[in-house]
């Protein structure tokens, strides 16, 4: 089976996962930690205040420590949480569409255990950590080239999935509500629902990019390989 074919399933199996409350949390943290590590990197880079802490809940949320007393500046560091998130999906897929699988594993391993040392400090925060690294690393350990490849093509897919459902999730939440609602919502006294068509509209654009720019993927390529895939399903089903 192609790379590409792989991407689509893996694509459609985060889809699913972010929709099981058994495995939802567990996963979707990944996406929070990289959100709030950006916080942290962008307080520091402002001087605008003080954030050394990172604290991840069971419900998949998470804060930072940070205290931040300018009002753009929230926004921006907010706004850069959410972006953040789609910009490593672009630069995973681009390491994908050169067959760096390795690469992807050792990022998240590296991330997970700097954040261990220097962010997270609650111990719920730290043993979802400690455990990503052990699920990363047996693969790298046993040298299991085919793990590493689905494990690298899952987590670069799970974090574009991710990012595509906080966009959505932030209009639902502004239509349930009336009001505004999220963070930058709040912050910028912006609409909730504006704030999510933007946050939304920029995460398709970025899938989009992925597949025609990254991959370089023609919409007669993805049918094909949707085609490939329904009959290789088919074959398991008969």
């Amino acid at each position: 089976m192609s790379t590409t074919s792989l991407i689509l399933i893996y694509l459609a199996a985060a889809l699913a996962i972010s929709r099981l409350p058994m495995f939802r949390v567990y996963f979707s943290l990944c996406n929070t930690l990289i959100e709030k590590i950006i916080h942290v990197l962008a307080v520091v880079v402002t001087r605008e205040g003080k954030s050394n802490k990172i604290k991840l809940y069971k419900n998949g949320s998470g804060e930072t420590t940070s205290i931040v007393h300018s009002k753009i500046q929230k926004v921006m560091i907010v706004y850069i949480g959410y972006t953040s998130t789609l910009l490593l999906a672009m630069g995973l897929f681009y390491l994908l569409s050169f067959n760096k699988f390795h690469f992807i594993i050792y990022f998240f391993i590296g991330l997970l255990v700097i954040s261990i040392l220097l962010w997270i400090r609650n111990p719920f925060g730290v043993l979802w950590a400690l455990s990503f690294v052990i699920l990363l690393a047996l693969p790298l350990y046993f040298r299991n080239e085919l793990a590493i490849m689905h494990i690298s093509i899952f987590l670069s897919s799970l974090i574009l999935i991710q990012a595509i459902i906080n966009a959505i999730q932030v209009i639902r939440q502004s239509f349930k509500t009336g009001e505004k609602s999220g963070a930058l919502a709040k912050i910028a006294k912006i609409p909730a629902v504006i704030c999510g068509i933007a946050l939304l509209g920029q995460s398709l654009y970025a899938t989009y990019f992925i597949f025609i720019k990254v991959l370089n993927l023609k919409l007669a390529m993805i049918r094909f390989e949707l085609l490939e895939i329904i009959q290789i399903m088919e074959k398991f089903i008969t």
